[in-house]
């Protein structure tokens, strides 16, 4: 050793912790959810209440309403606090906690934190993930059942890496939340996640308003498509990086404003292509009602000759099944960033097919030996 003719051999494999260690498995949701309403739980009829913290998106039933006044003395500061809980969640379903909270001190309600704690809990439950996630909801509302809950979802921004060692002022926190949903400043945080309801952006609130074109409210993007996430995550981007004067940010605010054409152009087709399908439902629903009835009639009236057309049939076959029509090959569709044809004209591709060497007769030389095989 004191030579220092040592031979380093690098480790064949790498982990994160060199010596073993005892892992403890995550609890599961509901689990989690119960240990966590513990640390709520005031009063022992609060025990009985179901589960409403952090539930995972996926349930089948979201909690019912609470009766709590019938536990709840009336005239009493718990009364009041709860009642102007309540009428908030009757003004909007789906509110952020910390605007929840500044609304309350705006109405002159002055609670604590775990007052605030044991106020919600009795009247609202969150989801832990999903276009909702982290957001109060007014108990016995699923915002998954209805497509106007949209404008209630969260949009979530994240400093580019590039502008995170920037010297910028930082409010340790104390900045309102009604002051990031203006858009006037940028967040003191590398990553925030705000409410699409409540942004101060004209072009994120004509979007949002738009009649939703999906059937169903899906956990990566709810009842919006894809294109349209995306275009509002670039909308939001776009109005911070407006707000840093760094050559850096001005170079994302340019690549920002081209992705944000492109994805308004994919979310026309996507929507053009929704409205077509949904077209196309609706004209063959009547359509299969119209030959349903048509076939009960045909079935009275030719039963009798029934047997003698199966007898012909049977003398005819000679054992060979027919072969299949155009009508009964599957659709086998491209996929659908085929479909976009972003950049590709007829002219382009014609002009790539020209370019390939022919002979006289019109083959490809490199190809004559395929071509007469």
């Amino acid at each position: 050793m004191d030579d220092g003719d040592v031979m380093m051999l690098v480790p064949p494999l790498f982990a994160i912790k060199d010596n073993p260690t005892n892992i403890a498995l995550l609890p599961s949701t509901n689990a989690l959810s119960k240990s966590m309403q513990r640390g709520v739980v005031r009063h022992r009829w609060e025990m009985d209440i179901e589960p409403t913290l952090a539930l995972p998106f996926n349930i089948q039933a979201v909690p019912k309403k609470v009766n709590w006044e019938d536990h709840i003395p009336r005239n009493s500061s718990e009364w009041d606090s709860q009642m102007a809980v309540c009428k908030l969640f009757d003004e909007r379903p789906v509110w952020p906690r910390q605007s929840l909270y500044e609304r309350l001190l705006d109405d002159g309600v002055h609670v604590s934190t775990s007052q605030f704690k044991s106020l919600l809990f009795k009247a609202g439950y969150y989801f832990s993930t999903g276009p909702f996630g982290k957001f109060w909801i007014k108990k016995e509302y699923d915002p998954r059942k209805d497509p106007e809950s949209r404008i209630y979802q969260r949009i979530d921004f994240r400093m580019p890496p590039e502008l995170r060692n920037l010297q910028t002022k930082r409010h340790d926190g104390s900045e309102k939340w009604s002051e990031m949903c203006k858009l006037e400043r940028m967040p003191s945080k590398s990553f925030i996640f705000l409410q699409l309801f409540e942004l101060k952006d004209d072009f994120i609130q004509a979007e949002i308003r738009k009649p939703s074109h999906q059937s169903t409210c899906s956990h990566s993007t709810g009842w919006f498509s894809k294109p349209m996430i995306k275009s509002l995550r670039l909308q939001l981007c776009i109005r911070f990086l407006s707000l840093c004067p760094n050559e850096d940010a001005k170079t994302l605010l340019r690549s920002s404003h081209q992705l944000l054409e492109r994805s308004k152009k994919q979310e026309a087709i996507c929507r053009s292509e929704q409205l077509k399908e949904r077209k196309d439902v609706d004209e063959e629903a009547p359509a299969e009602h119209v030959g349903s009835e048509d076939q009960m009639d045909t079935n009275n009236s030719d039963s009798e000759d029934a047997d003698d057309e199966e007898e012909e049939d049977k003398e005819e076959s000679d054992g060979y099944d027919s072969p299949a029509m155009a009508e009964d090959v599957p659709d086998f569709a491209l996929h659908e960033s085929y479909t976009l044809g972003e950049g590709f004209s007829t002219g382009y591709l014609e002009e790539v097919l020209r370019s390939f060497p022919l002979n006289e007769d019109g083959q490809n030389k490199s190809g004559d030996a395929l071509n007469n095989g």
